[in-house]
C-alpha cells in the first residue's frame, strides 16, 4: 500500500511541477485577473459569483503579492487535492490501486480541466467539493454520525460560497436517500442541523444582496437562460465545445463511463450518476438559450473521465482498453506539447492571428498606458478607460502596480459598477482601443476634444499579436448611446 501511495504522489507531484513551472510563462486571462481583483476589492460577495474565489486568492494576495506565478498557485494545489480525491474515489469503488492511477492519469490529460488545474474559477474549488461531498453523503448513509452532518453542512455553505449553480447538487442528494428509503436521514435533525449550518454560511451573499438590490441574482439570471429563445444551433456548439475542450477522446470516455453505471447500486457511483446526470442535463437544457461555456459542467467530467476510464480498463474487449491507452496517450502528448507552446511562444502566427491575444501584452499596455498619464499634465483628474469588461479586469489588474484608475465605459451594469468609486465625468479619459476591441471614440462618447496620444504593436516572433492605440478623451460628459 505505501508503494502504492507513493506512486499516486509521484503522479500527482509530476502534473503539478509542470504547471507550476508553466504558470508564470503567460498573462493572466478575462477570468482569471477579474477573480484576482475579487482579492483586491474583498466584499461580502460580487455581482458575478459569490466570493470564495476571491477569498482563496485573498491570503496569497495580501502576504505575499501578486503576480502570474502566485495568482496560479492556489488553482494548482486545489488541482492536486482533487486528483488525490478522485484516485480514492476510483480505489473505493475498484479497491484496485492500478485502476485508480490510471483514471487519475487520464483526468489529468482532459485539456480544459487542465485549464482550471491552472487558472482559479469558481469551478476550480467545485471540482473538489463534489469528491467531499460523495464521501461525506456515502459516509452519512452508511454510519450516520452526527459529526458527518455538520461537515456536510460546512461543506454545502462552501459549495453555496462558491458558485450558485452548486444548489442544483442538493435534489439529488435528497433523490438519493428517498432512492434508498433512508427517511430517518432526509427527516433526522441532524439534517435540519446541516442546513441550518449551509444557510448561515451562505448570509454574507444574501446579505451583500439585500444591499446592492439583489444584482447578483438577477445578472446570474439572466446569464444561464438568456433570452426565453431557444437555439438547436446554441446546443450543438455548446456539446461540441466540450467535445473538443476534455479531449474528444476523453469526452468519449466520460460518457461511456456514464451509461456503464447508470443503474449501479454502488453507492459512490449512484451519487456520481444524480450529480453529474443533474449538471449535465441542466447546461444541455440552458445551452438552448445561451451557450454554455466548457467548463460550468466540469463536475460530469471530473467524475466520470475517471469512472469510464476504469470500466474501460475492466472490458473483456480488447479494442476497448486499447482505445483508452490510445485516447489517455494522446491526449496526453497533445496537452504536453500545448503547456511547451504556452510556455515558450515557438511557433509563429500570421499578424492577428495569435492565440495568445487574451493572455499576452497586457502588461505592456499598462505600463504604456502610465507613461502618457505621467508625461501628460494638462488635467487633475485623469484616468485609463476601456469599452468593455473584458479588457477591463485585465487592465485593471496590470494597472496596480501603477496605481491607476480604471473604468469601464458602458451601459453593462456589473461588477465594475460596484468597484468604481467616483464617477468619470468630468476626467480626462485615456482610451485603449485595441485591434479587436476597436471603437470609434467620436461616435461612442462626449468629449470636449479627441486627441490621439500613441500607438504600440504587441509583437511576438515579430508578429502582430494585436494594435492599441491611446486617445484621450478631455473632460468626459458621457457616452452617446
Amino acid at each position: 500500500m505505501l508503494k502504492e501511495n507513493k506512486k499516486i504522489f509521484l503522479l500527482i507531484g509530476f502534473f503539478t511541477l509542470i504547471r507550476l513551472a508553466v504558470s508564470p510563462f503567460f498573462g493572466l486571462g478575462v477570468d482569471e485577473a477579474h477573480y484576482v481583483l475579487y482579492a483586491k476589492f474583498l466584499d461580502w460577495s460580487y455581482v458575478d459569483h459569490p466570493p470564495l474565489v476571491g477569498w482563496v486568492h485573498a491570503p496569497f494576495f495580501y502576504l505575499l503579492g501578486t503576480n502570474e506565478f502566485l495568482a496560479r498557485l492556489p488553482a494548482v494545489l486545489l488541482f492536486a487535492a482533487t486528483s488525490y480525491c478522485a484516485y480514492l474515489f476510483v480505489l473505493r469503488v475498484t479497491q484496485s490501486s492500478q485502476m485508480s492511477l490510471l483514471a487519475v492519469l487520464a483526468l489529468n490529460c482532459s485539456f480544459i480541466l487542465n485549464v482550471m488545474g491552472l487558472m482559479l474559477l469558481p469551478d476550480s474549488l467545485l471540482l473538489l467539493f463534489v469528491f467531499l461531498l460523495i464521501f461525506i453523503v456515502e459516509k452519512i448513509a452508511r454510519e450516520k454520525k452526527p459529526l458527518d452532518f455538520i461537515l456536510l453542512g460546512i461543506l454545502l455553505g462552501l459549495m453555496g460560497l462558491a458558485k450558485y449553480t452548486s444548489i442544483l447538487l442538493v435534489p439529488p442528494l435528497i433523490v438519493f436517500f428517498l432512492l434508498k428509503r433512508r427517511y430517518d436521514i432526509i427527516f433526522s435533525r441532524y439534517m435540519f442541523l446541516a442546513a441550518l449550518i449551509a444557510l448561515i454560511m451562505i448570509t454574507p451573499v444574501i446579505y451583500w444582496n439585500i444591499n446592492h438590490g439583489f444584482i447578483s441574482f438577477r445578472y446570474q439570471g439572466s446569464h444561464i437562460f438568456g433570452s426565453l429563445a431557444t437555439s438547436f444551433k446554441n446546443f450543438i456548439e455548446s456539446l461540441a465545445a466540450q467535445f473538443g475542450a476534455y479531449s474528444p477522446f476523453l469526452f468519449i470516455i466520460a460518457f461511456y463511463g456514464f451509461f456503464r453505471v447508470l443503474r449501479s447500486g454502488n453507492d459512490y457511483l449512484r451519487l456520481s450518476v444524480l450529480f453529474g446526470a443533474t449538471i449535465i442535463v441542466f447546461f444541455l437544457i440552458t445551452s438552448l438559450s445561451e451557450r454554455t461555456l466548457p467548463h460550468w459542467p466540469g463536475i460530469f467530467y471530473v467524475l466520470f473521465i475517471p469512472i469510464g476510464s476504469y470500466t474501460l480498463y475492466l472490458s473483456k474487449e480488447k479494442w476497448k482498453r486499447y482505445y483508452l491507452y490510445f485516447s489517455i496517450g494522446l491526449s496526453l502528448v497533445l496537452m504536453l506539447l500545448a503547456y511547451t507552446e504556452v510556455a515558450g511562444k515557438f511557433f509563429t502566427y500570421p499578424d492577428y492571428k495569435s492565440p495568445f491575444r487574451d493572455i499576452y501584452g497586457f502588461q505592456q499596455i499598462a505600463g504604456q498606458a502610465d507613461k502618457i498619464m505621467k508625461n501628460d499634465k494638462s488635467a487633475a483628474h485623469k484616468a485609463i478607460a476601456v469599452s468593455n469588461w473584458t479588457m477591463g479586469s485585465r487592465t485593471m489588474y496590470y494597472s496596480l502596480p501603477y496605481m491607476n484608475e480604471v473604468f469601464v465605459i458602458d451601459n453593462r451594469k456589473d461588477q465594475f459598477d460596484v468597484w468604481e468609486k467616483h464617477f468619470p465625468h468630468g476626467y480626462d479619459l485615456l482610451f485603449l482601443n485595441t485591434h479587436f476591441h476597436e471603437l470609434s471614440i467620436e461616435k461612442y462618447v462626449n468629449c470636449d476634444r479627441i486627441e490621439k496620444a500613441g500607438k504600440i504593436d504587441l509583437l511576438l516572433n515579430c508578429a502582430k499579436v494585436d494594435t492599441v492605440e491611446y486617445i484621450w478623451c478631455r473632460n468626459y460628459r458621457g457616452t452617446k448611446q
